[in-house]
């Protein structure tokens, strides 16, 4: 049993090595130039340990897609974690506003991929059913934050994430493009008139509490 979890161990983790790997030679070379020989070598394996571990190179990149949207998953848990309407939007706009020269690789990358998967019906399933999750755990999210408020979205939380993914999207394929003239935190600006929000730099307009609705806490914004 032992050296049967210690074959399993040492096979996930030459998994790991290769997908680690991946990442690297996929950014520098692009999807199609890209060969399995070049990532096994960057592993310290033989192309025979690829094969072993994922049945073609669109398999290897899905193995990628995934690990990523797990981590990503896992970071906007932790960093909205009890948050409110207002900060999660504010947050995101942060967010955009740090994008790494990584980040940026991965947009030309993900371009790259999705041409190819506009051509392969089995690419094109797989992805789908990658950003399909990615989309599910976002919805998920905004729909706890709006249970938690007491308020109705705007739009179903499914709808709600497509649309927050198409505008990331969007802006990163347009300010990889055009830098100096494409912002990333318009995001934030666009999330907030979608949430109903003030901008940053306006402060809510108070209103009188009438007899039948008290006052609003500080700080509400919604």
């Amino acid at each position: 049993m032992q050296e049967r979890l210690n074959r399993q161990e040492r096979k996930s983790q030459t998994r790991e090595r290769l997908i680690d790997a991946s990442a690297v030679v996929f950014a520098r070379r692009g999807f199609e130039a890209a060969t399995l020989d070049e990532v096994a070598a960057a592993a310290g394996y033989t192309k025979g340990a690829v094969y072993s571990n994922f049945a073609s190179k669109t398999d290897l990149f899905i193995a990628l897609i995934e690990r990523r949207v797990e981590v990503q998953a896992a970071e906007h848990a932790r960093r909205f974690e009890g948050q409110d309407l207002e900060a999660m939007a504010r947050g995101l706009d942060g967010q955009a506003d740090q994008e790494t020269e990584s980040d940026k690789q991965w947009v030309v990358l993900a371009v790259e991929f999705w041409l190819h998967a506009m051509r392969d019906e089995r690419a094109r399933l797989l992805m789908a059913e990658q950003y399909e999750r990615a989309r599910m755990v976002s919805a998920d999210l905004i729909a706890s934050v709006y249970e938690k408020a007491g308020q109705q979205p705007t739009l179903a939380p499914r709808d709600m994430a497509i649309v927050i993914e198409a505008l990331s999207v969007g802006l990163s394929i347009q300010a990889a493009l055009d830098p100096e003239h494409v912002r990333m935190s318009l995001q934030g600006e666009v999330l907030a008139g979608l949430l109903r929000l003030p901008p940053a730099d306006v402060a809510p307009v108070a209103t009188a509490p009438t007899a039948s609705q008290p006052a609003e806490a500080p700080g509400s914004n919604v």
